[in-house]
């Protein structure tokens, strides 16, 4: 599997008092404020990049599960800004090539994680189809037919749900997909064992992570 360096981010001087905002807004769980001052930083033209990685994802290592939950919703508000247009144009700048499918697999309902994935995804300006939860090894297969998939993310939260996932992994390993996309796995059940039996190319329990394997596999 493959392992990633996580991308620095400058924060510059008249980013500041914006990030420092967002990073306020969710340590108080104020989900109106973060959806003011995240309005407010994409307005100010400041890279959706360093609003998730300065300001948000910081203030979430004081706010816990609630924080998330509410910094999820928050962010896809805010991303409802970025129009197709944006988001073509924020994709052109970081050179993606392809489409990500993402969805729970089937006899998992859990969808935070990845509505967090989606909405930073989104905002870095990858193509996303999202596949919903308690989604059929059958339809992660189809999906990957799509034209111009080159990852598949399967998320997880429940370990009882492990035999559906290897039989995902199984389809589209031997699906004969004409780009071969890369397969994540994300989610709390997710352990290194998991991912080496299925030869995945990641795995990873944490979103920011998640983006960053994906962002390599877009640009190359």
């Amino acid at each position: 599997m493959q392992n990633v360096e996580t991308e620095h981010v400058e924060l510059l001087q008249e980013d500041k008092q914006y990030i420092d905002n967002i990073v306020d807004a969710v340590r108080s769980l104020d989900f109106y404020s973060m959806k003011a001052v995240i309005k407010d930083a994409i307005d100010a033209g400041i890279s959706t990049i360093k609003i998730i990685k300065r300001g948000v994802l910081e203030g979430l290592e004081d706010s816990g599960e609630m924080g998330l939950i509410l910094a999820a919703e928050a962010l896809s508000d805010g991303l409802l800004t970025i129009d197709e247009e944006k988001r073509q144009e924020l994709a052109r700048a970081r050179n993606y090539k392809g489409k990500v499918v993402i969805g729970t697999i089937q006899g998992d309902i859990h969808s935070l994680g990845k509505s967090i994935l989606i909405a930073i995804m989104k905002s870095f300006g990858m193509d996303v189809i999202d596949l919903g939860v308690d989604v059929s090894p059958e339809d992660f297969l189809e999906a990957a037919k799509l034209p111009d998939v080159k990852v598949i993310g399967i998320s997880f939260l429940l370990s009882s749900v492990e035999p559906a996932v290897k039989r995902a992994v199984e389809l589209l390993k031997n699906g004969n997909l004409e780009l071969n996309p890369k397969i994540i796995l994300g989610g709390a059940a997710v352990s290194e064992d998991i991912a080496e039996e299925l030869k995945v190319d990641a795995f990873t329990k944490d979103a920011i992570e998640g983006v960053d394997f994906i962002d390599i596999w877009l640009r190359n």
